[in-house]
């Protein structure tokens, strides 16, 4: 458990803080009974399981206080799931034992299944590499193998026409298997924007340790997705493909705002075209359930929408809800996205842009890890960034400041402190 600890200029932060660290660290299932994997709880407080989906999204937050193991554990079991047999589907769901949960397995050939979730696997799992430095992550041959699997056999086994994109059957069964994260009973697709997200994005981490050529194939997928997939008179990119082949252009809540969460829309004016239409749409057909909304954070967040990003984690932290995903991401958001941060524990280095918004002056996030270094970092607006590194095996090297702008970079030691001031405007 980390000693992690946040501390503001607005109690309102500290206060968020607080919950969201206790009921988290409640959540906790490693040593709750004999046999238990090192896990936490991660799906709905009435299920007692852990669910893919939940652990890749709460994964941030369980390393930022302190859960290595657990994250390693359930990531690597869900890779083991992954067979021949399954048509290298990993399995929804397992009980904190380990065994498949009966709710959503009845079989190699049914049970609860979600395109998505095979990639997001592999692309959470190579995001905790770059914050624990941990070869493990790299080396082990189940999550080696996984990965790779995943942008291979996977697709070569659901990919029906050809397109090097896996489909799925589109029969409004998740037993069968969905195309997208939001399932869309009513209109189910074959091919859902937030798998191709999810699919680059996967690709693009395997890139940086396997070669150019994942890049490559995440870039045509991404170049199709851009040149077809765009609807100008709603400003909108299709949510996904139905079975006849033809996009719909629907709201697809998740399914919609992965795509620019994830960078499938690029930069430019499209893409805050289709920001300004998920901003409108979700005035107007807000998501039913709470943790959809865990997302929008670092959707707004990753395109500098910071007002917007701190209006929905604001929203996520008023309804103190219980489900599990809404402490994990509300400490994930609190530390990682306010203030940007973009570590590369293996490389010895970090970012930090901050997107401090205009109710909090300043942010101090004491005890943050970054492989075995020990970071204090404080905030102030989006102007000054102190920089103390408690400890550490080496120097550390720091940047501070948005990508493609005039940034400052420092290498410390441990026991060194650095403020920064890059040239930004602070917009308090």
């Amino acid at each position: 458990m980390s000693d992690l600890l946040v501390t503001s200029d607005n109690p309102y932060v500290e206060d968020a803080f607080g919950w969201a660290r206790k009921r988290a660290l409640d959540w906790v299932q490693t040593a709750a009974a004999p046999g238990n994997l090192p896990s936490y709880w991660a799906g709905y407080p009435s299920r007692p399981m852990f669910y893919s989906r939940d652990v890749c999204h709460q994964a941030i937050g369980a390393h930022l206080l302190g859960l290595d193991a657990e994250n390693f554990a359930m990531f690597r079991h869900f890779a083991r799931s992954a067979t021949a047999a399954r048509k290298w589907y990993p399995l929804w769901a397992f009980q904190f034992d380990g065994r498949p949960a009966a709710l959503d397995y009845h079989g190699d050939d049914h049970f609860v299944r979600e395109i998505p979730a095979v990639f997001d696997l592999t692309y959470r799992s190579l995001g905790q590499y770059d914050w624990t430095g941990d070869r493990h992550w790299i080396d082990d041959p189940d999550l080696s193998a996984y990965y790779l699997r995943s942008v291979s056999d996977f697709v070569a086994a659901h990919d029906t026409d050809g397109d090097g994109i896996p489909e799925a059957p589109a029969t409004g069964d998740i037993f069968d298997g969905a195309a997208s994260y939001n399932e869309h009973p009513e209109r189910p697709l074959t091919v859902a924007a937030d798998g191709l997200a999810l699919h680059c994005a996967a690709l693009d981490a395997l890139a940086r340790h396997h070669g150019d050529s994942y890049r490559t194939t995440a870039r045509s997928i991404r170049e199709r997705f851009l040149t077809t997939w765009w609807d100008e008179e709603s400003g909108s990119f299709a949510r996904g493909r139905v079975k006849d082949r033809t996009l719909d252009f629907g709201w697809g809540l998740e399914t919609s705002w992965l795509v620019p969460m994830l960078g499938l829309s690029g930069t430019g004016e499209r893409n805050e075209r289709f920001l300004d239409y998920i901003e409108e749409q979700l005035e107007l057909s807000p998501p039913p359930n709470i943790e959809a909304f865990t997302y929008l954070p670092e959707v707004f967040f990753r395109h500098r929408r910071d007002e917007s990003a701190w209006r929905w984690l604001r929203h996520i932290i008023d309804s103190r809800d219980d489900y599990p995903e809404i402490s994990f991401t509300v400490v994930q958001h609190l530390v990682a996205g306010l203030l940007g941060l973009e570590p590369d524990a293996a490389s010895a280095s970090l970012t930090i842009d901050s997107h401090l918004p205009a109710e909090i002056s300043w942010l101090k996030a004491d005890h943050v890890r970054v492989g075995d270094w020990d970071l204090a970092i404080t905030q102030e607006g989006r102007h000054t960034t102190e920089i103390a590194v408690l400890s550490g095996p080496g120097p550390l090297t720091v940047t501070v400041g948005p990508a493609g702008t005039s940034t400052s970079t420092r290498t410390l030691e441990p026991g060194q402190t650095a403020r920064v001031s890059p040239h930004t405007k602070d917009p308090s």
